[in-house]
């Protein structure tokens, strides 16, 4: 009997999880979930798996364990049946809610401790965003190593076994291949050695070199954007991210936009939260109790990373910070509920209150998430079809909304599906409002006399998406398109791995395949104008600087732009040229592209230069 209440201390925030979070398994992908799942595509040989692995991705992420691995080796058993995916999404985090009341206990001596500090995590609304969306993934797996590397250093103290030692050096560096913010660990390790196992706090110094050694690295192999929501600011704004983070943590600003009648008690919920937390820390302080300062630290420490990313505050970064103000806030209802009396009854009032502004704002979020993957599904799912009933041609896309292209058409998942050739129908572009942080919008539309000679040679089918399953509408759109626009139009952008634009293209090019275009030599290619700038983007192939860096020279109308070295082989590159004001103003740019050399395949002798995509006057 014994143990089976022992079991329920660690059962019941696992029970509450999976009974309140059951719809979470049922979100499918959306938004960067097919930008991991495409990675697949670019696998075909044993450095290409390295390159997908390793090759900072994401605005200089390299995460091998919690996106690269985790995605492809999914795909390759589900593929896109999303369940498998979200299983694994929450048994990790079973796994986080069990260590955490485990570490809970052993910080605070109380078993009511542990397992309110497991609840207050599963129950916080910024949680929810990890676990809704798959590509978060990172948030909930660094989470279990930082959790797992604490746990064994704790059995450590305990025990003074090594395989305690060993063990959490093993997790510890395996966080590195999870999330960035695993570099913090040491921090956590050296502050729980200083306030529980003085004798073990030297050892502990010892973590801090594989984390500046990993911070170095990265930054090396993958230094962060100098502009941008994702530069880093090491001014007053971190302040002010500080605190935002601190309000969503304690959740009453959260609920405001769910339940907007909250608004007039927001402020009042808020400071009293914060009050309790901060006081109860205080008053130990006061009385020289260091150690309850620890869940403060661990906090902070997780969160820190972040704080100079202000121009993207994101609830999920405070997945794994949030596991240390849940501990604070456990130690200090299991205290007041000790105490008795009145500080009994203000403990089950501040919990209360937590639960009352944290569920409903978890719901709604999950809903959200789920909502989004309903409607990427549909999508998906819907082309699919549309490429079952016209085979071949190529589709363009109507009634997009701003949510629907940033979720389910930005990152192309119907690559997955072999459908290399969908765009946006010209002017549906003007229903979606722009992001420059996320991407162009005009890449994915198709020129109009570009689409206009797709429907009339019948190679296009145009659908719309602005209701619940994809509508064929390529009669009254072409009726429309016949009376708008011109063939004789030149368009601004060539995909040149899309026949629809072989007659912008000289004669030298080769043949399509798979969505690309191989050059000789010297290829041409004509744009409209005006244009301010030229933008050309290709993939060079390894055989092409074997023997050194290949120079592609690159004219607009005669005029040569400087020569552009290459030198990364099986590497795409994306290069832009100011252009002249004489050039600008042609309403005609002929855009010549020259390689200093060629080489041969074996299999057909051709003579080759570059792989094309897209060239494009902006």
């Amino acid at each position: 009997m014994k143990a089976v209440v022992r079991a329920a201390w660690w059962l019941v925030p696992v029970a509450f999880f999976a009974s309140f979070y059951w719809l979470g398994l049922r979100i499918w992908f959306h938004q960067d979930d097919f930008a991991w799942l495409n990675l697949s595509l670019h696998v075909r040989s044993w450095t290409d798996l390295w390159e997908a692995l390793f090759a900072p991705r994401s605005f200089g992420t390299i995460r091998p364990l919690s996106e690269r691995s985790f995605f492809l080796s999914f795909y390759a058993l589900f593929g896109l049946d999303a369940v498998p995916f979200r299983i694994a999404v929450h048994v990790t985090q079973f796994a986080n809610l069990i260590l955490l009341a485990r570490i809970a206990q052993r910080l605070t001596g109380s078993r009511l401790a542990g397992m309110l500090a497991a609840l207050f995590w599963a129950a916080s609304s910024v949680l929810a965003a990890a676990l809704a969306w798959t590509s978060s993934y990172n948030q909930i797996l660094c989470a279990l190593f930082l959790l797992l590397s604490l746990y064994w250093l704790i059995r450590y103290a305990e025990t003074g076994r090594r395989g305690y030692w060993i063990a959490q050096w093993m997790s510890f560096l395996a966080g590195f291949g999870a999330l960035e913010i695993n570099v913090v660990y040491p921090v956590i390790a050296a502050a729980y050695a200083w306030f529980w196992a003085r004798a073990h706090f030297r050892k502990t110094l010892w973590l801090f070199p594989p984390s500046i050694l990993y911070a170095v690295m990265h930054q090396l192999a993958a230094p962060k954007p100098e502009s941008g929501v994702y530069a880093p600011r090491f001014d007053a704004t971190v302040l002010t991210a500080l605190w935002r983070y601190w309000e969503m943590a304690l959740g009453p600003s959260r609920l405001t936009p769910v339940w907007p009648e909250f608004a007039r008690w927001e402020l009042a919920a808020t400071t009293a939260l914060g009050a309790a937390l901060l006081g109860f820390v205080a008053w130990h302080l006061a009385r020289r109790r260091w150690r309850y300062a620890f869940p403060l630290i661990w906090f902070l420490a997780l969160l820190g990373p972040f704080l100079p990313f202000s121009g993207h505050v994101s609830d999920y970064y405070l997945t794994a910070p949030m596991s240390g103000l849940a501990v604070l806030g456990a130690w200090a209802v299991a205290s007041g509920w000790n105490a008795g009396g009145w500080r009994r009854g203000l403990a089950i009032a501040l919990a209360g209150l937590y639960l009352a502004v944290s569920l409903p704002t978890t719901r709604t979020v999950l809903r959200w998430h789920y909502e989004r993957g309903r409607m990427a599904r549909t999508l998906v799912y819907g082309l699919a079809r549309a490429k079952q009933l016209h085979p071949g041609k190529t589709i363009l896309l109507t009634g997009v909304s701003t949510d629907l292209f940033w979720t389910a058409v930005f990152d192309k998942p119907y690559r997955l599906l072999g459908l290399t050739q969908v765009y946006l129908a010209p002017g549906a572009e003007e229903n979606i409002k722009a992001d420059p942080e996320l991407g162009d919008v005009s890449e994915f539309v198709l020129p109009p006399s570009v689409a206009l000679e797709a429907l009339e040679r019948k190679q296009a089918v145009v659908y719309d998406a602005s209701g619940d399953r994809l509508a064929n509408v390529t009669g009254p759109f072409y009726a429309v398109a016949r009376r708008r626009w011109s063939r004789d139009e030149l368009p601004r952008r060539v995909d040149a791995g899309n026949a629809l634009f072989s007659r912008f293209l000289g004669p030298e090019w080769y043949p399509v395949e798979d969505g690309y275009r191989w050059m000789p030599q010297r290829a041409t290619v004509r744009l409209g104008g005006p244009a301010r700038s030229l933008r050309v983007r290709g993939y060079c192939p390894s055989a092409q600087v074997a023997a050194g860096p290949l120079y592609l020279t690159v004219r607009a109308n005669g005029y040569m732009f400087p020569r552009v070295e290459l030198r990364r082989g099986d590497a795409p590159f994306d290069l832009s040229f100011r252009l002249p004001d004489a050039v600008g103003r042609a309403s005609e740019i002929r855009v010549a592209l020259e390689v200093d050399r060629i080489f041969a395949r074996p299999e057909d002798g051709r003579p080759l230069g570059l792989v094309f995509g897209a060239i494009e006057a902006r």
